[in-house]
């Protein structure tokens, strides 16, 4: 059962990052699917608000776990609300970028149906421990790294007409952001079986 006080700071900048989910969607479908160099300053406004909305979430993710640690307030409540709004920003910004025509909308796909068996597996074993032990789980810094690591690969397949020349940036970091996908899953899987083992004693 979830426990502890979900109303404080922490949770609240959760809250916060959910809702900037709604001008995110707003935002990210007024912009094509195809972008080149040429068109990208048609839509310099849809691209910079997305940008900024971004970059806040990014921020909000970060602050919401330092604040809940510095002010003591890590609650149960705060472990399911932060994943569940990172979850949110990461499906509206994959569901625009499967769009995008060829090997890039392909790949993205790829990622997509990779995250969800993670998560899945990840979801399963979370509400086992807490149905079967009331054990609730922080996220790991490797999650959190893979999150980072996301977020910045879509920057790059958004904006990728502006990297000209440097379009390999882009497959660079979805090469670096499977890599932590499957680190990340791994160390879940390595904690979930080590608590079990220690509750099954």
């Amino acid at each position: 059962m979830i426990s502890g006080n979900f109303i404080n700071i922490p949770n609240g900048i959760s809250f916060l990052r959910i809702l900037l989910c709604f001008p995110l969607i707003k935002y990210l479908s007024s912009v094509p699917d195809k972008l080149d160099y040429h068109s990208l300053e048609n839509y310099k406004h849809e691209l910079s608000i997305v940008l900024i909305i971004v970059f806040a979430i990014i921020l909000s993710d970060i602050l919401d776990g330092l604040i809940a640690r510095w002010m003591n307030n890590v609650t149960d409540f705060g472990k399911l609300i932060d994943p569940i709004a990172d979850k949110m920003a990461i499906l509206i910004v994959l569901i625009y970028l499967i769009q995008k025509p060829g090997i890039e909308g392909l790949s993205i796909l790829i990622f997509f149906i990779l995250l969800i068996c993670r998560d899945f597996y990840i979801g399963l074993y979370a509400i086992y421990f807490i149905k079967k032990y009331n054990i609730s789980f922080d996220s790991i810094k490797s999650g959190k790294w893979f999150i980072g690591s996301s977020a910045v690969m879509f920057l790059f397949f958004i904006y990728d007409p502006l990297l000209m020349k440097f379009y390999y940036i882009k497959w660079y970091f979805y090469g670096l952001t499977l890599l932590l996908m499957g680190y990340s899953t791994y160390e879940y899987y390595s904690r979930y079986i080590s608590i079990y083992k220690k509750e099954k004693r």
